[in-house]
């Protein structure tokens, strides 16, 4: 019997490849599996634009010249509407992938999704009619995304029980290298948002680095693991751009995959927060409402900064003007008139007796009877009397506290350095013909006896009158 020899790289399985494609209409559509990451042929693109290729080949070399060296100096190209929408974007698969797909040819231009709409959204706006059909059709199938957004729907994320704690999980296949592709495993704690990546995974997007590299750059770190001697070992996310820029500049051989992700993962927190589908706890109505309460209070400490700031320009720093230019502008002019600094003294009042003393050292002769309880000890004597035809009343004792307040005002803007005149040199009388009954009643413990028959002494508002009957 005849041996038959096969060759041994025959039989040897093809490894499946990482790319899907499919042809519809003579464009070509890419999807690297391992990525996630999609786009469209350079030719395919420029028909769903309605637009030749090479106009798109010049959008993008001329986006790429952000700027043009000339000697020391960089001038800066002006750019078009068109160029400020590519500026900084990556266009090819290729350059997130590091690989290319292959055709009969060579590699094949696939340019990413984001740029391609980009083109296609700029040349609907320019009423390209390929472009504006295009964008209708992507419409169509991103419709049902788009309302699940509007109403808040989110689909629940794949999750892993560790620890009775239920973290958010989210697997990613990764190009290790051109020859070999492994699956990272990203975390988030639900409750508290803190994430990580599982560290088996950690040394695959470091480009492959020994395990036990990573393990003794891992030790010299203070509690870098999200749950200590747990054997699903899952590195905080602080601690993983530490290990990333580590492998990535700082160890022997540097590692660009590891410099990579660590430009990708530069906001890492919101990055894995994104991979693993975690929103944050909803804000209750009630800190809502407590927020704006914040937000309208601090509208008003500025708008009163504002106002003091102009009553300081002008000198006028008196606080009692401050707090009517508040009130004027809280009070719906529809509803009130707000006065400032109204005069309201039209009205002659009329104080039944000043007696003032010329003399403060000079006491009333021995010689002089008045009646008890006038004593005239004060710089300054003031007195109200009701006859026997009228009621000593709470109206009466306020009309003699409002004489003493205008009268202290009046000397103080008398005075050379605008003083007040001290409070213990007034003194303040109620003469009576009749016993106030009906204020005893009102007044209460303010009224008090003294050791003199008919002389009492009421207190008010932290004045001392004394009332003689």
């Amino acid at each position: 019997m005849v041996k038959t020899h096969y060759n041994q790289l025959a039989l040897r399985a093809k490894p499946p490849s990482p790319w899907l494609k499919n042809s519809a209409n003579k464009i070509d559509y890419w999807l690297h599996v391992p990525t996630k990451e999609c786009g469209i042929s350079l030719r395919g693109l420029s028909r769903l634009c309605g637009v030749h290729i090479s106009t798109l080949q010049n959008a993008i070399r001329n986006a790429q010249k952000n700027s043009q060296k000339v000697g020391e100096e960089v001038t800066y190209l002006r750019e078009s509407e068109l160029n400020k929408l590519l500026k900084g974007k990556t266009f090819f698969l290729e350059e997130v992938t590091y690989l290319s797909p292959m055709q009969q040819g060579g590699p094949v231009k696939v340019i990413l999704l984001e740029v391609c709409m980009i083109f296609i959204r700029y040349y609907a706006m320019k009423g390209k009619i390929e472009a504006i059909k295009t964008l209708a059709l992507f419409s169509d199938f991103g419709a049902e995304q788009f309302i699940f957004i509007q109403v808040g729907f989110i689909p629940r994320p794949e999750s892993i029980m560790l620890d009775d704690i239920e973290y958010l999980i989210a697997k990613e296949t990764v190009q290790v290298n051109k020859s070999r592709q492994e699956e990272v495993q990203f975390f988030t704690n639900p409750l508290t948002g803190e994430c990580g990546i599982e560290l088996q995974g950690l040394s695959y997007i470091c480009g492959g680095v020994a395990l036990q590299h990573v393990k003794t750059f891992l030790n010299s770190q203070t509690d870098p693991y999200v749950q200590a001697n747990h054997p699903e070992q899952i590195v905080k996310a602080s601690v993983c751009t530490l290990v990333l820029e580590h492998f990535g500049n700082h160890h022997k051989p540097r590692k660009t995959l590891a410099q990579q992700w660590d430009k990708t993962l530069k906001h890492i927190v919101p990055v894995l927060h994104q991979k693993t589908n975690y929103q944050a706890p909803a804000v209750t109505d009630r800190e809502t409402q407590l927020v704006q309460q914040v937000d309208d209070l601090k509208d008003e400490v500025a708008r009163l900064k504002q106002l003091l700031k102009e009553e300081e320009a002008k000198g006028n720093k008196k606080r009692h003007r401050m707090m009517g230019r508040v009130l004027q502008w809280k009070i719906p002019p529809s509803c009130y008139e707000v006065h400032l600094e109204e005069d309201t003294s039209h009205v002659a009042q009329l104080l039944d007796g000043l007696i003032l003393k010329r003399n403060p050292q000079q006491q009333l002769p021995a010689n002089i009877e008045l009646p008890d309880g006038l004593t005239l000890d004060a710089e300054i004597n003031m007195l109200t009397y009701k006859s026997p035809c009228e009621s000593l009343n709470q109206w009466t004792i306020q009309e003699l506290i409002g004489h003493y307040v205008g009268y202290r005002k009046m000397l103080k803007a008398q005075h050379p350095n605008h003083t007040w005149k001290d409070a213990n040199q007034f003194a303040l009388y109620a003469v009576t013909t009749m016993f106030p009954q009906e204020l005893v009643k009102q007044v209460g413990t303010a009224w008090q006896l003294t050791d003199k028959s008919g002389v009492y002494k009421l207190l008010s508002l932290g004045l001392e009158i004394t009332v003689i009957v």
